[in-house]
Formats: structure tokens, C-alpha cells, sequence
């Protein structure tokens, strides 16, 4: 019974994580050319979409930054808004140059879209820095191109294989057994 019990939530789990993907999914197979927001000034926050290829230009705010440090990969990255606005914020490596810039292209998603990626960050932005960030607000991933990162692609294979496996060996554990030879009397 407690074998049933697991596989039934490795078949949940792998599920969900599995949906969790889907944006990551939609946007590896994007095929969108690159929407030119413009100067970040000018863009109206009720006309941007989400998960799609943006090139906006815009000056960092150096004074509102966070720099942060992957778990998984130990690779640094910032965070930090625009000047001259308040909902669309940017996500780079933390580069030589990622601060210098002041035109950014990649992929635009809200802080939702994550789930629960970069939390810590948003939460420091909101109650460190007094900044009006929400799940709604906007992050652009930058320098991230539709196709680049396969790793969504991979995980969600991996729950699609998981799924179908427990599946294969629930209904196995109940088929009928099948008679076996028969023995002689002696």
C-alpha cells in the first residue's frame, strides 16, 4: 500500500513540476521575431505581454541593484530597475558590463511567471530597497533567446518519463496473474 501511495505522488508531483515548465517550454520554441519596446519611458505597462522576445532601452538604476548568487550553478546575477519607471525591471549576469548597458533584449516575464526562482530578490526590492515590485511586475531576462536554455525542455521529459513509468507499473501491479504450467501429478 505504501508503494501505491508513492507512486501516486511521484505521478502528482512529476505533474505539476512538469506544468510548472510550460511557459520556459513555450518560449524554447518561440519562433517571435524580437518586439522593440522602445525607450522604457514610453511603454504603457497594459499593453506589454508576457514570455516573449523584447528589446527595450533604459538606464540602470546602479543605486537599486541586488546582486545575488545562483545555488545551483554559484553564478552571480543583478537585478535592477530602469530609471524613469517603475514596473519593468531587469535580470543579468553579473557582468562588467551588465550595468553599462543601456539597451537590453531578452525575454520578458512577470515575477508569477518564476514561480518561485528569484523570491528572495523580490522580497529584498520590496522591503530593503522600498521598491513597488509584485508578482505582476515585469522582469526582463536579459539575454535570454527563445531556444537558448534546453535544461525546461529536459526536466519536463524526465516528469513525462517518470509519469509513464509509475503508470506502466500501477496497472501492471494489478493485471491478472497468468496461469502458470501446469505440473503432473506424480
Amino acid at each position: 500500500m505504501v508503494a501505491l501511495a508513492l507512486m501516486a505522488m511521484v505521478v502528482v508531483g512529476s505533474t505539476a513540476f512538469g506544468l510548472s515548465l510550460r511557459h520556459d517550454i513555450t518560449y524554447f520554441f518561440s519562433s517571435a521575431p524580437i518586439t522593440d519596446l522602445g525607450e522604457v519611458t514610453d511603454v504603457e505597462p497594459a499593453d506589454l505581454r508576457t514570455n516573449v522576445h523584447v528589446r527595450v532601452a533604459g538606464t540602470p538604476m546602479l543605486s537599486r541593484s541586488v546582486r545575488y548568487r545562483r545555488v545551483l550553478s554559484g553564478a552571480h546575477g543583478v537585478v535592477f530597475p530602469l530609471a524613469g519607471q517603475r514596473t519593468i525591471y531587469v535580470h543579468a549576469d553579473d557582468s562588467s558590463d551588465a550595468l553599462a548597458r543601456s539597451e537590453f533584449t531578452g525575454r520578458l516575464v512577470t515575477f508569477n511567471d518564476l514561480g518561485g526562482r528569484i523570491d528572495t530578490v523580490e522580497s529584498y526590492l520590496q522591503q530593503d530597497l522600498e521598491l513597488p515590485v509584485s508578482g505582476e511586475s515585469f522582469l526582463l531576462l536579459a539575454d535570454e533567446a527563445p531556444g537558448a536554455d534546453v535544461w525546461p525542455l529536459l526536466l519536463a521529459l524526465l516528469c513525462a518519463l517518470f509519469v509513464l513509468l509509475d503508470v506502466w507499473l500501477f496497472f501492471r501491479w494489478f493485471r491478472p496473474a497468468r496461469p502458470g504450467p501446469a505440473t503432473p501429478d506424480v
